[in-house]
């Protein structure tokens, strides 16, 4: 564009060429601006409708990452798998199951929508885990994090329906030599536990034949002995109380030993229990009661049926101290008669199961048994060591 002083000078020699270069001049610089503000309006829009970037945006990738700062200042990061017994479980790049004392964890961040079970027995669903000073955020107020109880409870543990814990094995062994031997053992084991309460079902058989070799008239034959029969059904029913670690109940068992010249036992009565421990790594339940048992022997003992009221006591542990699906196991059971201590009848299971394949499970067992109650002349201490193998769930 020429400057106007330049513009005046040329309009003295060519008005007219300059008239209309002027008018062209005029028209371009309106068109020119008008562009110009209608770019600058077409930014301004973008610029309000367009996302800042002076903040991060969080991704995927992060949501699925909490970070947790200690006490004592160290930071963890990984993936939250789970609280439980007032631990935090987490999945790290050095760890698959690192577990934190809630007490431990100043802060954490775990965006990621989870339900929550109180210790009050409240469910809740949060968008996200935030912790501050030791407190969650519960949809606007805080609460400890010892209030939680559970992260994504299963629905029985919300109080829904039950939860079926079992296990069957069997051990069996058939031997060929200087002595013949075949060997059958079957157990079935079954808890169905809710909020309320809990049924158990505990089943045995055992079978074990020996043949020895005689030799009569110069001809070998084999006379069979029998060197264990028995077998056992009990049930249980467990009502929890206010506080579910206490409980009352009843049980009832009937049993058959032939060895011991008993034809049938059978016992019931109400017990009182508490549940001692009750975590990850080790349940352990004790109970006491009265029981009324009932003891026919068979023809061949000559012994008189007897009947006693009497205390009954049980103990039940189960220990997965070495970690993954490996378990140390107890059940002891005690019976004595109220007015005669000799009439004890103890029986005791030791056992350490260990995963093998396709869910099948190994198990190293030892029973000692003691039974004051057995006919004359019959053993009352029997041991048994079994390698089995079965299926838990």
């Amino acid at each position: 564009m020429l400057p106007v002083s330049s513009s005046i000078r040329s309009l003295s020699f060519h008005s007219d060429i300059q008239v209309c270069g002027i008018a062209t001049l005029l028209v371009t610089s309106l068109m020119a601006f008008g562009c110009a503000d209608a770019v600058s309006s077409e930014l301004a829009q973008q610029t309000a409708t367009e996302p800042t970037t002076s903040e991060p945006q969080t991704t995927e990738s992060q949501k699925g990452t909490a970070s947790i700062h200690l006490t004592d200042g160290s930071v963890i990061k990984g993936t939250v798998s789970g609280i439980r017994d007032d631990q935090i479980r987490i999945k790290t790049a050095f760890s698959d199951d690192l577990r934190i004392d809630v007490g431990l964890v100043e802060r954490l961040q775990w965006l990621k929508q989870t339900e929550l079970l109180m210790d009050d027995s409240r469910v809740v669903v949060v968008p996200a885990i935030v912790v501050a000073e030791g407190s969650i955020d519960i949809n606007g107020h805080s609460e400890p994090l010892e209030a939680i109880d559970i992260m994504n409870p299963a629905g029985w543990e919300e109080g829904k329906g039950y939860h079926w814990t079992g296990d069957a094995s069997t051990a069996i062994a058939f031997n060929r030599g200087n002595t013949e031997t075949d060997e059958l053992d079957v157990k079935f084991n079954s808890v169905f536990t809710s909020k309320r309460d809990r049924f158990t079902i505990n089943t045995q058989y055992e079978r074990d034949d020996t043949y020895n070799r005689l030799i009569v008239n110069d001809q070998v034959t084999r006379q069979k002995v029998v060197t264990a029969n028995n077998w056992k059904v009990l049930g249980k029913y467990d009502f929890f109380l206010s506080d579910p670690r206490n409980y009352f109940g009843i049980n009832t068992s009937l049993e058959a030993d032939a060895l011991a010249g008993v034809d049938l036992r059978t016992y019931a009565g109400p017990y009182i229990g508490r549940k001692l421990f009750d975590n990850q790594l080790l349940k352990l339940d004790g109970e006491l009661g009265l029981t009324h048992v009932l003891t026919d022997y068979s023809d061949a003992a000559a012994q008189a049926d007897n009947d006693y009221t009497g205390l009954n006591w049980n103990v039940t542990a189960e220990s997965r101290i070495f970690g993954g699906d490996s378990r140390l196991y107890l059940r002891h059971v005690g019976i004595v008669d109220a007015t005669d201590a000799e009439q004890l009848i103890v029986k005791n299971t030791f056992g350490a199961a260990f995963p093998l394949v396709y869910g099948l499970e190994g198990a190293a067992e030892v029973t000692i048994n003691y039974d004051g109650t057995a006919a004359e002349g019959s053993e009352q201490l029997d041991q048994v060591y079994r390698l089995r193998v079965g299926y838990a769930w």
